[in-house]
């Protein structure tokens, strides 16, 4: 089984990717490819990253985040990341990802969230 599983649900309100597994140098380059295919495929203003499944992250994956963090914004559209795991909201905390990326508790959270210009940041 690979390290990481994407699935992809297109919903009403945006496109949700379901990360099951890992991202790490292993997968990085999967999730980002993923990520930009998606931003280009689809008509959407929003990809939720339902991170219910996600076990782990390392920095070459928190790296990647970023990066499609910045992909997606540049095309207008905004990422956020849903259903995080304690273990994973401390990460994105420390290191300041979760100022920069918007995180909610629950993918439908994300989902009914209002959309607004995505920030610079």
């Amino acid at each position: 089984m690979p390290a990481l599983q994407i699935t992809t649900r297109e919903d009403d309100d945006g496109v949700v990717l379901v990360l099951d597994g890992e991202i790490d140098m292993a997968s990085e380059e999967q999730f980002h490819r993923v990520v930009r295919d998606t931003l280009d495929s689809v008509s959407t203003r929003r990809v939720v990253l339902d991170c219910t499944r996600l076990r782990f992250v390392d920095s070459s994956g928190l790296r990647v985040l970023i990066q499609s963090h910045r992909s997606a914004r540049e095309r207008g559209v905004a990422l956020f990341i849903a259903s995080v795991t304690e273990r994973l909201t401390q990460i994105l905390r420390v290191t300041g990802i979760d100022t920069r990326i918007t995180i909610f508790p629950t993918v439908e959270a994300a989902l009914a969230a209002p959309l607004e210009t995505p920030s610079a940041n």
